[in-house]
């Protein structure tokens, strides 16, 4: 996956300037007299998620003005779609956990479901500095788009089998342990919930167990639905309450 971040700096990389909305009028009354024109004229107040792109004498992008709330994870989560083609950095660098949630939100912004239709990475793309922990960003960001994908997935192309494979590609990767019960095993290992749920299906329900990590830790169970289906058919529930069934899985 592309995640738009980047572990040095480039040369001519543009700073994103980080500004809280009770804090613009100060930061304002700081600028040069031509910095101060053109914001006004562009109208910033930097209200949260709001942005404002300064040019320099020569017309070239000088710097990125970013509306923010203090704690927000996604404050630059919809600047690499919509910034030009370009390195960014952060002109002040905040406390690790901040910068943390900063380049995750960015990174998570760059996210793009290509399984049907190749995409070309978005070409805005930030630089954090050393004192980032940029491979964990990097894991949480690919471990976040995996489930996007497969939410994205259509019913047609992630069915019990596919979330399977999905799972086990995963243990392998990971020297995790896989095992699936299927169809009408599950009766016989006293799962007949997950078997009522799904046996009227052409595609048979199945319990999914992935375990990772070493065994003399404490043990941590997440027990999630894994719901595969199409949203769209005969259901009893209002559309209100569909909507966001499919992110069950």
């Amino acid at each position: 996956m592309h995640d738009g971040l980047l572990e040095q700096r480039p040369d001519g990389a543009v700073p994103l300037i980080l500004i809280v909305e009770n804090e613009f009028e100060t930061w304002l009354a700081s600028q040069d007299q031509a910095t101060q024109r053109w914001v006004n004229s562009c109208g910033f107040q930097a209200k949260p998620g709001s942005n404002c792109l300064v040019p320099n004498a020569d017309h070239a992008l000088a710097s990125v003005l970013l509306g923010i709330r203090a704690d927000d994870i996604w404050a630059l989560g919809a600047l690499p779609a919509s910034l030009p083609a370009g390195s960014y950095y952060l002109a002040s660098e905040p406390e690790p956990e901040r910068l943390e949630r900063l380049g995750l939100g960015w990174a998570l912004g760059a996210y793009q479901f290509s399984r049907y239709k190749e995409r070309p990475a978005l070409a805005a793309s930030l630089a954090l500095p050393a004192s980032c922990d940029l491979a964990h960003i990097r894991r949480l960001a690919a471990a976040t788009s995996l489930v996007r994908d497969l939410i994205n997935t259509p019913a047609e192309d992630m069915m019990p089998e596919h979330l399977a494979a999905a799972a086990e590609q995963l243990a392998k990767k990971y020297a995790a342990s896989f095992e699936q019960i299927i169809g009408d095993e599950l009766l016989a290992r006293n799962y007949p919930t997950i078997h009522a749920v799904g046996r009227a299906s052409a595609h048979p329900p199945r319990l999914l167990d992935l375990r990772w990590g070493d065994p003399a830790h404490p043990k941590l169970t997440l027990v999630g639905k894994g719901v595969c289906f199409d949203s769209g058919g005969l259901d009893i529930k209002p559309a209100s309450g569909m909507r966001l069934m499919k992110k069950d899985m």
